[in-house]
């Protein structure tokens, strides 16, 4: 770790959402497992300010805040890293924004990687990037998150070394951290959001029990996924493609892996992604396992004033990738 050059005793970093387009080698496979494609978006987004303190406290501001448990593991998380390096100083937290937890945008890592990096700094240290990556024990099932963090754009990974471990969520794995194919910025496409307020986020538990039950899949399902993937998505991206990659997030939508994440909500969601179809979509897709949804259209904005009007019970929004990672300003 490099010093800081200066003194600070508070500090803001904006963080990004992610899109999480699909997981990969979710098979038994004899090379590699996981892996993922994906990228950050403007919107939603949070603001975290730190504050120097003797001890830590969270306050999260935003309409749909973490548990209680919850903040409870990220002060762990916080201490466990004051007392590995020995830092005098903790941290008073607020956290505000739109950026809803469990719902497809990476809030997790993005907070946790953020909070560790402020402590650091308000300690007068500045971390490498690979040392705030396992302090955070995240990004071991996909490097779309953490790597987006830092950087923005479109990351794809191929995952990590096939070992003895079994498929799991990120908050599970302590394995080693995916490799990184490529990073690559996005081409500034609109793309519509919808979060739909109704239906229920998956928790940690309901995670690990998709897992345990989808995988491993065939094969073959795999192949299907990441023919899609490498050939359609990532291709479409290198080239600003968007009729390409549209085509393509179509397909993803329909393999093995995706579409059992799609069905863990049902009609409910489907009923969306119809409307959002009907309405001039060209694409649709859903984040992680959701149950957030994002599409791309030539008309972005009309749509999703029309469907405020037909679905008021979901929040809508435009936004575009990000290719920058958080920004940090402190005083």
């Amino acid at each position: 770790m490099e010093k800081q050059p200066k003194k600070i005793n508070s500090l803001t970093i904006f963080i990004y959402s992610r899109l999480h387009l699909t997981l990969l080698a979710m098979h038994n496979s004899e090379y590699r497992i996981n892996g993922g494609l994906g990228f950050a978006i403007t919107d939603p987004r949070c603001a975290l300010t730190f504050s120097t303190a003797t001890d830590f406290s969270i306050n999260d501001q935003r309409p749909n805040p973490l548990a209680n448990k919850e903040l409870k593991r990220l002060v762990t998380l916080l201490r466990t890293e004051q007392k590995r390096h020995d830092f005098p100083i903790a941290a008073d937290i607020v956290i505000n924004g739109n950026m809803r937890p469990h719902s497809g945008f990476g809030s997790g890592s993005a907070i946790s990687l953020a909070c560790l990096e402020a402590l650091h700094r308000l300690n007068g240290s500045i971390p490498s990037t690979a040392e705030l990556v396992d302090a955070s024990g995240r990004g071991g099932t996909s490097g779309v998150g953490i790597h987006s963090y830092f950087s923005g754009g479109c990351v794809f990974d191929l995952g990590r070394p096939t070992d003895s471990n079994a498929h799991a969520p990120s908050h599970q794995v302590t394995a080693s951290r995916p490799l990184l194919l490529d990073q690559l910025p996005m081409p500034d496409w609109e793309i519509g959001i919808c979060m739909p307020l109704p239906i229920l986020h998956k928790s940690q538990a309901d995670e690990r029990a998709f897992f345990e039950r989808t995988c491993p899949l065939p094969a073959e399902a795999v192949y299907e996924t990441l023919y899609h993937s490498l050939f359609g998505l990532y291709a479409a991206i290198r080239e600003a493609d968007r009729a390409t990659f549209c085509h393509a997030l179509r397909a993803v939508q329909a393999c093995a892996w995706k579409k059992a994440e799609r069905l863990e909500y049902g009609t409910a969601l489907f009923e969306i992604e119809q409307a959002l179809y009907a309405n001039g979509a060209e694409a649709v897709g859903m984040s992680s396992l959701g149950p957030s949804l994002f599409f791309l259209a030539d008309n972005t904005a009309d749509i999703i004033n029309q469907m405020r009007l037909a679905r008021p019970d979901c929040e809508w929004l435009l936004t575009r990738p990000a290719n920058h990672g958080r920004e940090l300003t402190d005083a």
